[in-house]
């Protein structure tokens, strides 16, 4: 029956979706119950031959346990190694002979801070157990996500004799993870913030001005003749002009401020923490706007050629009076219409008639 429900939890740990991390730790904790049988050969008793063939049994499914594709340790009571399986020497590159006697904070990151771990110990302490995502770092310096399950084993006294530590890589789950959000927030050619993205700033500046009084503004920049640029010159040009124009907005801005792409040739600018007073932030903005006017306005070069791309730029002004976001969007791109109207390469401010 043992081995059954062992051959069962594999299946289930290695045919789960990746991206289902509560399942996994469920069955991840699992193989705490098998690893822990592996300490029963250190209890085993004279007893008579039918209980010592049941414990021999159990020794031999907590054996296959150990040898899981799981990092898997076994520390005293102090927490020294006494034992680490095959797996977390491929994972860690230590060898049993490099970290038994030793003590696993050799394993730390420094991606935590120390109240981290002293969370950890003290659940570990009230129920004897915890798990969680945790980063560790490999012998060759590199860091790693895992998810981590560590159990304390109890003696018949009572007392801690043991903790089970096992750690499953998932630094390939916290790749895929990453590209999805990528997808989901940043534009592809620019790696800017999306439109998406870009929204959610927004309601949080929206959120930090009406506490702090400090006013924002939306820029919707948009690139002159840049149609004419790709349809003559193709879109291999075209892909690097919006790249060279994402470079030069980026050094133009300051660093909590954002620049987003939201397709095309059109490009926003967010500013925040700008003056509480009205005028003194416009000025603030005509300061940032004049320069990118500036740096959009030098010659891209192309395909061996250089290539004149100025923007016309609309500016809205905003505070945390302001709610509605896509309202304060398209007051900035009437600005750039005006802008564009005005005979382009300009900036104006969004006038309500």
């Amino acid at each position: 029956m043992g081995v059954l429900l062992l051959v069962s939890d594999l299946y289930l740990l290695y045919s789960i979706a990746p991206d289902d991390t509560f399942a996994m730790m469920a069955h991840f904790g699992k193989f705490f119950g098998y690893a822990m049988l592996h300490l029963i050969q250190m209890r085993i008793a004279e007893e008579d031959s039918e209980a010592r063939s049941e414990a021999e049994a159990e020794l031999r499914i907590a054996a296959v346990a150990f040898n899981l594709q799981v990092s898997m340790l076994i520390t005293d009571a102090q927490g020294v190694i006494l034992r680490v399986n095959q797996m977390f020497t491929q994972t860690t590159g230590y060898t049993a002979d490099e970290v038994v006697g030793q003590l696993p904070h050799l394993l730390k990151s420094a991606r935590h801070p120390a109240g981290f771990y002293r969370t950890m110990w003290a659940a570990i302490r009230r129920t004897g157990t915890w798990q969680g995502e945790n980063w560790c770092r490999r012998k060759n310096g590199e860091m790693f996500p895992n998810l981590l399950n560590i159990s304390a084993v109890r003696g018949d006294d009572g007392q801690v004799s043991h903790y089970i530590g096992a750690y499953l890589d998932i630094t390939e789950h916290k790749a895929a993870e990453e590209e999805i959000k990528q997808l989901a927030f940043y534009d592809t050619l620019t790696g800017l913030p999306n439109r998406r993205l870009l929204l959610d700033r927004l309601q949080k500046a929206l959120i930090s001005s009406a506490r702090s009084g400090r006013r924002g503004a939306l820029m919707f920049i948009d690139l002159d003749n840049f149609k004419t640029i790709n349809d003559t010159l193709g879109h291999d040009a075209g892909d690097s002009l919006l790249k060279q124009a994402a470079s030069r907005l980026l050094a133009c801005v300051r660093e909590d401020d954002t620049v987003a792409r939201l397709g095309g040739d059109e490009f926003v600018v967010m500013l925040v923490e700008l003056s509480k007073l009205e005028l003194e932030a416009a000025a603030q903005t005509e300061v940032i706007g004049e320069k990118i006017l500036g740096s959009l306005g030098q010659p891209y070069p192309l395909h061996n050629k250089e290539c004149i791309s100025t923007p016309s730029i609309g500016v809205a002004m905003c505070s945390g009076r302001h709610r509605e976001m896509e309202e304060l969007l398209k007051r900035a791109d009437i600005a750039m219409y005006q802008a564009k109207d005005s005979g382009r390469n300009a900036l104006r401010f969004f006038e309500p008639e």
